[in-house]
């Protein structure tokens, strides 16, 4: 298992008490309460996570952390993206998820401490929350109703990985390829162009990283995207999916 995803609903949200705890809150604590893993935590919670954590920004491409590094802190996405990959022993890179705000990763060494099993890097510019693993075993033993918000988050993630691996046996490439689309556009608006002004929607990815997501080739994924645009479902950008057809790409899954 890969640190990585716990995803959310289209609006990146999950309901619960912390929806509520902004007023009377300092900047920090606003920000917590707004990551959606945290957002059922009660005020007081978040009040206590906030005294420990810290926020840190990353530019574009800049290494968060690599894979063998000392697990010694979680990270959840405040603003912008962050690619979690690992490498092959003959130097080949394959991209697991793509995460935005609310996303978590970096938990599973945070609990055990030991090296990262994946690494993270900032895929467009970026801000986190950082707490350290001395501080988050310490909130985790004095607040146990946040214990059990992360073992939701883990249980989550494990019916993920099953979902995923039932997808590489059960469905075809353009099923998988139009089920990853319509994930990326509901649950990371963040990866939209933000001035594209055309009404359509436009994904921050390459057929690169999603190739890797899915475990084909580029090749095959460039000539799927391509059978999917004479169906005026989606057509392509450098760097850039857009999707014109969410509907038909829902559909075909």
């Amino acid at each position: 298992m890969y640190e990585g995803v716990h995803t959310f609903d289209a609006r990146g949200r999950l309901a619960g008490p912390g929806d509520m705890a902004g007023l009377n809150m300092e900047p920090n604590e606003q920000l917590i309460a707004q990551v959606p893993l945290l957002a059922r935590l009660s005020t007081e919670d978040i009040r206590a996570l906030a005294a420990r954590g810290r926020t840190r920004r990353h530019e574009a491409g800049a290494v968060i952390f690599r894979e063998g590094d000392p697990g010694d802190s979680l990270h959840t996405v405040i603003e912008g993206s962050v690619r979690i990959a690992v490498a092959s022993a003959a130097g080949d890179e394959a991209t697991l998820a793509m995460l935005g705000p609310g996303d978590c990763f970096g938990e599973l060494a945070l609990l055990d401490g030991r090296p990262r099993s994946a690494g993270a890097v900032a895929a467009s510019p970026a801000r986190t929350l950082v707490v350290s693993r001395d501080a988050f075993v310490e909130w985790l033993r004095e607040r146990p109703a946040a214990a059990l918000a992360l073992l939701e988050t883990l249980s989550l993630r494990l019916r993920e990985t099953d979902q995923s691996l039932a997808d590489r046996t059960f469905l075809d490439l353009p099923q998988r390829l139009a089920k990853r689309l319509v994930e990326l556009v509901r649950a990371h608006p963040e990866v939209h162009a933000p001035s594209a002004g055309d009404g359509l929607v436009h994904l921050r990815v390459t057929q690169a990283n999603l190739a890797a997501m899915l475990g084909v080739s580029r090749e095959s994924v460039n000539k799927q995207l391509s059978a999917f645009g004479r169906e005026g479902w989606v057509s392509m950008r450098r760097g850039r999916v857009i999707v014109h057809d969410v509907a038909a790409l829902r559909a075909l899954t």
